[in-house]
């Protein structure tokens, strides 16, 4: 069977893919944060918590989390137009 190259990749994939990553980063992104502040306390009931970070480090967060959107989305529209 042949690999078919799409002639037309529509542009809005990369709005939904960056949106994606994005949205479902964040949440993991929180869950690491948490457990970097909370490994002092790994013998704590305190553990398993989500601590919501402060806002200059959401920030921080978020601005890694565009960065890295921005290029797994156009991986996503370079790879899809060459077929792999």
């Amino acid at each position: 069977m042949k690999n078919r190259v799409p002639s037309y990749v529509p542009s809005h994939l990369i709005i939904i893919s960056m949106g994606v990553f994005l949205v479902l980063n964040m949440f993991e992104n929180i869950i690491h944060f948490s457990i970097g502040r909370n490994i002092k306390e790994k013998d704590s009931s305190n553990i398993g918590s989500i601590e919501i970070p402060e806002y200059y480090d959401i920030i921080k967060i978020i601005v890694i989390m565009v960065i890295f959107a921005f290029l797994q989305a156009i991986f996503t529209y370079y790879f899809l137009l060459k077929g792999y």
